[in-house]
């Protein structure tokens, strides 16, 4: 198959999997379900801990590095 026809055929597949301009058409989603504590963990808690984790560690190794 050659580069052209290989567009070709992304254009008609590309074509067919498009909803028509019409305003009341609406493509069907699956619908999405969110979890406040999930959404609570992810945004705050563990970025906080990790934060944490960054910190001691890098004063662990600086209280390492430092003179006697």
């Amino acid at each position: 198959m050659s580069w052209a026809e290989a567009m070709k055929e992304n254009a008609k597949a590309a074509s067919r999997d498009r909803v028509p301009a019409d305003a009341n058409v609406l493509r069907s989603a699956p619908p999405t379900s969110w979890d406040p504590y999930a959404i609570w963990l992810t945004r705050v808690k563990q970025p906080r801990e990790r934060a944490t984790d960054r910190f001691t560690a890098s004063t662990e190794g600086q209280a390492r590095r430092l003179p006697d």
